[in-house]
C-alpha cells in the first residue's frame, strides 16, 4: 500500500532532479503557509495528531515482530523514508532560520539601529559563503574557490579558534569556582581531580615511583590511584548520569509523544 511512497523517497535519476527539487520546494511553501493561515485552535490538534502518528510508527515498528528469513516486519521498509522526512523538516527549519535572520538584522540595517554595522557584516558573510561555497562545490571557476578557501579556512577557522581561547579563560574561571573548598564535597572533588592531574605529569609519577609494583603498597602508587579513579569512581558516575538521562530522555519523549507536555505548542497560544 505505501509502496508508492518508497519509490517517491528513492533515489532519482539526475535527469528528473530539478522537478524533485522544485517540487519540494514548491510544497515546503504551500505547507509554511497553510499553517500560518490555520486557525489557532486548529494548529494544536494537528501538531498533537502529527506527533502521535509519527511517535506511534516508530514504536510499532520496533515492538512489532518480525520475519526470521528477512529479519523484518511490515513497517521496516519504510524506515528510510520516514528519516527522510525527518531531513526534509530539518531542511524547513534551516530555511525559517535564514528568513528569520534575514527579518530582523534586515530591519535593524534599515532604520540604522545601534549597531546595524554588525547586522550588515552578518547578513554580507552568510551571502558570502553561500555563494562562493556553492560556486566552489558546483562550478569550475579557480577564483571562486580561491576565495572560498580564503572566507573558509583564512578567516572562519581562525576566528573559531580565536573564540575557543576565549572560552578557555571562561573554563579556567568556572574550574576555579567550583573548586573552592566550601564542603566535604568540593574537598573530594578538589582531592580526586588533584590525583588524576598530578598523575598525568612525570614530575607527579616521580613522587612514588620509589614503591615496588609487585609489592603490598603497589596500590599506592600515583597511577594506580588515577586509573582507579578513572576506571572505578567516575565510570561508576558516568553510567549512573548516563541511566538518569536515558530515564529522563523517555519519560519527556512519552510527554511530547502522548502531547502531555506543557510549553508554547501545548499551553500557550501559538
Amino acid at each position: 500500500m505505501l509502496e508508492p511512497i518508497v519509490r517517491f523517497f528513492s533515489p532519482q535519476p539526475p535527469a528528473v532532479l530539478p522537478y524533485y527539487v522544485a517540487g519540494a520546494v514548491v510544497f515546503s511553501i504551500l505547507v509554511v503557509i497553510l499553517l500560518i493561515n490555520l486557525p489557532s485552535r486548529a494548529r494544536k490538534p494537528l501538531i498533537a495528531i502529527v506527533t502521535f502518528l509519527a511517535g506511534l510508527f516508530y514504536a510499532t515498528e520496533f515492538f512489532l515482530p518480525f520475519d526470521k528469513a528477512t529479519q523484518k516486519n511490515i513497517l521496516t521498509d519504510y524506515l528510510v523514508p520516514a528519516s527522510k522526512l525527518g531531513s526534509l523538516l530539518g531542511g524547513m527549519t534551516l530555511t525559517l532560520g535564514i528568513l528569520s535572520l534575514l527579518r530582523v538584522h534586515g530591519r535593524n540595517i534599515v532604520r540604522l539601529r545601534a549597531g546595524w554595522y554588525n547586522s550588515l557584516a552578518l547578513l554580507t558573510a552568510m551571502v558570502a559563503m553561500v555563494v562562493f561555497g556553492l560556486m566552489e562545490k558546483y562550478g569550475t571557476n579557480s577564483t571562486a574557490k580561491k576565495v572560498f578557501n580564503v572566507l573558509f579556512e583564512g578567516m572562519l577557522i581562525n576566528m573559531d579558534a580565536t573564540m575557543f581561547s576565549l572560552i578557555a579563560f571562561y573554563i579556567v574561571s568556572a574550574a576555579y569556582r567550583a573548586f573552592r573548598i566550601r564542603s566535604i564535597e568540593a574537598t573530594i572533588l578538589m582531592a580526586a581531580a588533584f590525583l588524576v592531574m598530578l598523575a598525568q605529569v612525570p614530575v607527579g609519577l616521580a613522587l612514588t615511583a620509589w614503591i615496588p609494583r609487585d609489592s603490598a603498597l603497589a596500590s599506592l602508587r600515583l597511577e594506580v590511584i588515577k586509573e582507579w579513579l578513572l576506571t572505578v569512581l567516575n565510570a561508576a558516575s558516568l553510567r549512573a548520569i548516563a541511566f538518569g538521562l536515558g530515564v529522563g530522555g523517555l519519560a519527556i519523549s512519552l510527554r511530547i509523544w502522548l502531547s502531555l507536555e506543557r510549553g508554547a505548542y501545548f499551553e500557550k497560544e501559538i
